[in-house]
């Protein structure tokens, strides 16, 4: 809920950043006659009329770019070829006052939004300036706060006090502005119909920012966390009716709050007027904040968000816990019972952006367990397909090969083929070779490992799953034809071949070959047996970094566990991975990030709220593939 600082201290970054919302603007498109004027001038004799907003939906579409703290608009270089020359196309149709839609890769906008800037410095044409951004918040509402505010600015920097004025009056008015078309418009008015809101529940909820993370990007969820709003805010007016006040009352008294002992604005100024509905507007946010973390919680999501106020001064803080948000945290809990469970689309949704949820679900499966393995099989397969965009979906069957294979050999056998088909499936980062445990006891011969092997190597080779699984109930049905010699003849063999008795040793080896695949296995205990599989077409294959780059196996491993962990990672789970390796967490991050520092400019690693993650702009960079 941390509020901006005074509009002239802070930087253009600070400001698309920190994005404000409720900014209502219009555009004067007509002479004195009524006639249409050139789209670069703006009429600023007070009279307005709608702008028609049209966005081209037509192609190219613009390509992922998943969404990044744009510093400043030459990080377009930094992206692919296909996001730069689709930027390229943008920029220029947005020039001609076409707009291309661009859906949630609101990284284009926020470049655009900087090279106008910059182009601004050139000349100074506030008036071009004034018509671009507005034109960029009308048509790209995630930038729409930014792009105003970044206006304000540079208007307050020439000295245009009175211009700035204008822009602050456009934003506080209630005439109609923007065509609210667009599905990132305010959230009163995008869910209005859909969930039956009265005039006061939408206009409270258009205050809040549109939240911009992987959880709310799911329809499901978003809509679970406004429901839980609205229940929320009705079950607050309730409590303070009954106190003898209003909740309008006491979020105006905690704003007010804010504005004076925070930022020191004297009441009754333009600037207490102006930051007055913005630090309102970031309570309703952060309050909005509060039923999100529930959502998150009952829908198995682990990362929560931030909703500290984080005010300088601690009086703030502590009459905001007082009065308002004791309250708020009060009346939650009971109202999370209403909840909704995500449904088969959410998700899918939700474990391709929280990678570990599975476990969860998982562990209840093993727990209820009766000794029906058909059952097991049948649930762990479903546990896949809504797992199905996770980057590691092949963990479930491993980890599911594991825990059946005291019980029912074939079951394991199974789901251990189903291991290796997504994990050849997916995204695989050092390419060179897998290495897997499986149960010893699954093979009481060498015969049967042998036939396993065969196995494994088609399935390598043709990626055939249905093929591979039909040959599981007929895997420890194989007999090996016996040899029959004459007695006399062996005796003659071993006296002139001795190497004859070599070669049968070794083919009752544990290790298997043929054209495509090469399998060793090597016992580490009574209990497990250590597979190392290579195909043989990738023994040669170059490093996946670029030649810069120089990283041992521990460090390659780290960073394609990062990949398949959809690049987050949680603190604890590393350093579990990092102990069974007999290695230091933090010395494998600091040297991760000192071998990749020179050619970044920028730590590839961060910790934040108890997660390490990568920046999957500076894993592109760092990528030969």
């Amino acid at each position: 809920m941390r509020t901006r600082k005074s509009l002239k201290e802070t930087t253009d970054e600070e400001y698309i950043q920190h994005i404000l919302n409720n900014i209502k603007v219009t555009i004067t498109h007509t002479d004195s006659k009524g006639k249409v004027k050139d789209s670069s001038i703006i009429d600023v004799t007070g009279k307005s009329q709608k702008i028609n907003h049209h966005i081209d939906k037509k192609k190219p579409e613009a390509p992922y770019w998943a969404h990044d703290y744009i510093k400043q608009h030459t990080d377009i270089d930094k992206a692919s070829v296909e996001q730069k020359s689709f930027y390229k196309i943008f920029r220029d149709k947005f020039i001609k006052g076409e707009y291309l839609e661009i859906g949630k890769n609101v990284n284009y906008a926020s470049v655009l939004l900087l090279e106008l800037l910059n182009d601004y410095e050139k000349d100074k044409n506030i008036v071009r300036l004034e018509s671009q951004l507005k034109l960029l918040a009308q048509n790209y509402p995630r930038v729409e706060s930014a792009a105003i505010n970044a206006l304000i600015k540079k208007m307050e920097e020439r000295g245009d006090d009175e211009e700035a004025e204008r822009i602050k009056t456009e934003i506080d008015a209630t005439t109609d502005g923007y065509d609210t078309s667009s599905d990132f418009w305010r959230l009163g008015r995008k869910y209005n119909v859909l969930l039956n809101l009265d005039n006061e529940q939408a206009s409270l909820l258009d205050r809040i920012t549109h939240p911009t993370n992987n959880f709310c990007d799911i329809e499901f969820c978003l809509i679970a966390t406004v429901k839980l709003y609205v229940a929320l805010i009705d079950e607050l007016r309730k409590k303070y009716k009954e106190e003898g006040s209003s909740f309008k009352d006491i979020i105006e008294e905690a704003a007010d709050i804010i504005v004076r002992k925070e930022h020191k604005y004297r009441k009754g100024s333009n600037d207490y007027k102006y930051f007055m509905k913005i630090c309102a507007d970031g309570i309703h946010t952060t309050t909005f904040q509060y039923c999100e973390n529930a959502v998150r919680i009952k829908h198995g999501y682990n990362r929560k968000i931030n909703t500290d106020t984080g005010y300088s001064n601690k009086d703030v803080n502590s009459i905001l816990e007082e009065k308002y948000f004791s309250k708020v945290k009060e009346l939650l809990p009971a109202l999370s019972e209403q909840i909704e469970l995500p449904d088969q689309k959410s998700e899918v949704a939700l474990n391709a952006v929280s990678t570990t949820r599975w476990k969860k679900q998982f562990e209840e499966l093993t727990t209820v367990f009766d000794g029906n393995a058909k059952k097991f099989v049948e649930s762990v397969i479903n546990l896949g397909k809504l797992n199905k965009k996770n980057p590691s979906v092949e963990n479930i069957f491993f980890e599911a090969s594991k825990f059946i294979s005291k019980s029912d050999r074939e079951s394991a056998i199974s789901l251990y083929l189903y291991y290796l088909h997504y994990d050849l499936k997916s995204a695989s980062f050092n390419n060179k070779q897998l290495t897997k445990t499986i149960q010893k006891s699954l093979f009481q011969t060498n015969e049967q490992l042998h036939a396993f092997e065969k196995i494994v190597s088609d399935l390598i080779h043709d990626k055939d799953l249905k093929k591979a699984l039909r040959t599981v109930p007929v895997l420890y049905e194989v007999k090996r034809k016996k040899i029959k010699l004459d007695s006399s003849f062996i005796k003659e063999a071993r006296q002139q071949h001795s190497e004859t008795v070599e070669l049968l040793n070794e083919y009752l080896k544990d290790d298997f070959e043929d054209d495509n695949t090469s399998i060793k296995a090597v016992e580490i205990n009574s209990e497990e047996v250590k597979m190392e599989i290579v195909k043989k077409n990738e023994l040669e294959h170059a490093s996946p970094f670029v030649n810069e780059l120089v990283l041992n196996n521990h460090q390659t491993d780290v960073i394609g566990l990062f990949v398949k962990s959809n690049f987050s990672l949680a603190v604890e789970d590393f350093e579990i991975y990092s102990k069974t390796r007999g290695l230091f967490s933090n010395q494998l991050i600091e040297s991760i990030n000192e071998t990749c520092y020179e050619l970044l400019d920028d730590l590839l690693i961060e910790e934040e709220e108890g997660f390490y993650t990568i920046n999957p702009n500076y894993f592109q960079r760092i990528s030969a593939i």
